[in-house]
């Protein structure tokens, strides 16, 4: 089954509900963005997605995501899920970037699930190149070998958040998960990145979930919303029924102030 189910999950840790009755239901192949305050839960629910949940962290209530149930597998069969089929891309490149490593060696750790054991190591590196150079120039970056012999820190925020799409997007994710995918960027940067990955989810077929406060992207991009406050759902709705008038408190608070 596709799509993305959940019912009454909810994600503890000790006595605190990070996640509390959560339920929804999102169609395969489009865009879903779940927003809300900060602390509403939004990073927590996209990593619990790709069955990222912090360490000692209780799971319970179903959750189904493109016919997997991470909540059913152990730690080592939810990272061969994310590397395979569920991908999840951090809000900060820094967070997810070795900042001692140049991108080219960021490329093969993680084309490295890919590539055949039996090709000799110069051929399978010569191979990875081509492919990461592809994907910087399928995210609009001009000029890839710079990207690829740069180190994390040398690039601006936008060009590691396009080095981590691209990531994904090598492996061909059935689900692409993407946290605050604008935060920190310019309203043009914005802009050109969402209409690369919009352009990319057409040709690939994908679903993409993103979680954000930017009303101005949920505008333009998002086919559904998902409004969470503490933990909880509080309303899903579309764009056109969102913006025309919330049904939830925090909806309409989050729509007030955009709106000023």
């Amino acid at each position: 089954m596709s799509g993305i189910t959940a019912e009454g999950f909810t994600l503890s840790i000790g006595d605190k509900r990070l996640l509390d009755e959560v339920g929804f239901d999102l169609a395969p192949g489009m865009t879903h963005a779940f927003i809300g305050e900060r602390e509403a839960g939004k990073t927590v629910l996209l990593r619990a997605l790709v069955g990222m949940w912090p360490s000692g962290a209780e799971v319970s209530g179903r959750l189904l995501v493109d016919g997997l149930e991470p909540t059913t597998l152990d730690a080592a069969e939810r990272l061969v899920m994310r590397r395979r089929r569920l991908l999840f891309v951090p809000a900060s490149g820094r967070e997810a970037l070795n900042p001692v490593i140049r991108v080219a060696r960021h490329f093969e750790d993680v084309c490295s699930v890919l590539d055949d054991q039996g090709i000799r190591r110069s051929q399978r590196r010569a191979a990875i190149r081509d492919r990461a150079r592809t994907a910087l120039l399928d995210l609009g970056i001009a000029d890839p070998e710079r990207v690829l012999a740069s180190l994390p820190d040398e690039l601006s925020g936008g060009m590691r958040k396009r080095v981590l799409l691209s990531f994904a997007l090598l492996l061909k994710p059935s689900v692409l998960t993407a946290d605050d995918p604008t935060g920190g960027l310019d309203v043009t940067i914005q802009r050109q990145l969402m209409d690369l990955l919009a352009s990319l989810q057409q040709q690939e077929g994908f679903m993409l979930v993103i979680a954000t406060q930017d009303l101005g992207v949920v505008a333009h991009y998002a086919d559904t919303i998902t409004v969470l406050d503490r933990g909880q759902v509080v309303e899903h709705t579309t764009p056109m029924e969102f913006f025309s008038g919330p049904r939830s408190e925090t909806g309409a608070a989050m729509l007030a102030r955009a709106r000023v």
